[in-house]
């Protein structure tokens, strides 16, 4: 009696660890795998959208953050899933002792999309937007100074 309670409470620890494990769905081409591992966990691991949801959920934001109208949000929208293809572009390019020498060449790429954003907001709006980004530079200005501390 022992032997068979042991036996079926193994098969049920067993196949309840087995079914808890999930298979990574595939990568596109172009794409990053999701992260796993420290730090890694739910709300991180950004690199595994495609250039179209991370044109889909900037646009929402910065609708949400800036007022934008509907029509607003559509232009941005396709304006940041074209700024997101070319930086991915340049990022396949660049090798890991090449990535100094794309700083150019992405400055340029950021300042058209800028130069196209400014057609679509209002000036108000633009000022907001330039004033978000130089809060976030900030913040991560801050935050590898604090990593840098950690390794010193």
């Amino acid at each position: 009696m022992k032997k068979t309670l042991l036996a079926a409470l193994v098969a049920l620890a067993t196949l309840g660890t087995a079914a808890a494990q999930t298979k990574m769905a595939p990568v596109a081409p172009g794409q990053n795998p999701p992260m796993m591992g420290k730090g890694h966990g739910k709300g991180h691991g950004k690199g595994h959208k495609t250039p179209e949801q991370k044109a889909d959920h900037r646009a929402a934001k910065l609708a949400k953050e800036l007022g934008l109208n509907a029509d607003q949000e559509a232009k941005v929208e396709a304006i940041l899933l074209a700024e997101n293809k070319e930086m991915m572009a340049l990022h396949s390019k660049a090798t890991p002792g090449t990535r100094g020498e794309m700083a150019p060449e992405m400055k340029v790429a950021r300042d058209k999309y800028d130069a196209e954003l400014k057609t679509v907001l209002t000036p108000e709006q633009f000022a907001k937007l330039q004033a978000e980004r130089a809060e976030h530079r900030g913040e991560m200005k801050e935050k590898r100074a604090g990593k840098m501390k950690m390794k010193g």
